[in-house]
């Protein structure tokens, strides 16, 4: 089987999941340092967790790792790693072995679940764009003042919301809506439109949820 060359980048609860592929550990940091220096807007304030796969890395890697990030802006949340050297180091720092709440398994591979339609996009939307997807949406990238997203799911912004954004639109009783930064945008979820508060409006990343007709808003990254 040919091995994986290339870096993927996954939505998560509150972050991403960045996995790396299997690379001696100072390729491992290049290819991510080099990826989130070219997409600073994308990275800039978020919380990821890393995907090391079989790589050994030590706790002076690792600490090196660390520090890179924090002048990045980023914050390490966890590290998923099949060899026990590198889980051993990420203990050392505190960092959890897996992502809470969100059911991944160690080096997991997140997929939509098999009856869930799931679409990547990973450009940016071009001005009076309109995108309407059948099912839910990760978007990688802002979302412009004058385009407009529907989708009849749920929804993950990785960027600055200054568009227009329907989800739920299918009438599920359960849906939510994720925002890395909210901007000038408008968010309805389930046809309702959704106030947020100013002061959350300042907040890096939110998330909305609507369950049995009642909307919450509540923040999604710690300071």
């Amino acid at each position: 089987m040919q091995k994986r060359t290339e870096m993927l980048v996954r939505g998560i609860r509150g972050g991403v999941l960045v996995i790396l592929p299997e690379l001696p550990w100072y390729q491992q940091r290049d290819m991510l340092i080099s990826r989130i220096q070219s997409q600073e807007r994308f990275f800039k304030g978020g919380r990821i967790a890393l995907d090391l796969g079989l790589t050994e890395w030590s706790e002076d890697n690792l600490d090196k790792l660390l520090r890179d990030l924090a002048d990045e802006g980023i914050c390490l949340r966890a590290v998923l790693s099949s060899s026990q050297v590198t889980l051993e180091s990420a203990r050392a720092f505190g960092l959890p072995a897996k992502i809470e709440g969100d059911e991944l398994p160690k080096t997991a591979k997140p997929e939509p679940a098999p009856t869930e339609k799931l679409l990547w996009v990973e450009r940016v939307l071009e001005d009076d764009e309109k995108l309407i997807v059948d099912g839910s949406l990760t978007l990688l990238s802002d979302l412009p003042e004058k385009a407009e997203v529907i989708c009849t799911g749920s929804a993950l912004i990785w960027g600055l919301m200054n568009g227009l954004l329907r989800a739920g639109c299918s009438g599920k009783p359960e849906c939510s809506v994720y925002v890395l930064k909210m901007g000038k945008g408008t968010i309805f979820l389930g046809g309702e439109r959704v106030e947020i508060p100013r002061k959350m409006r300042k907040e890096s990343g939110i998330t909305i949820t609507r369950k049995d007709g009642v909307i919450t808003i509540t923040p999604s990254i710690a300071k």
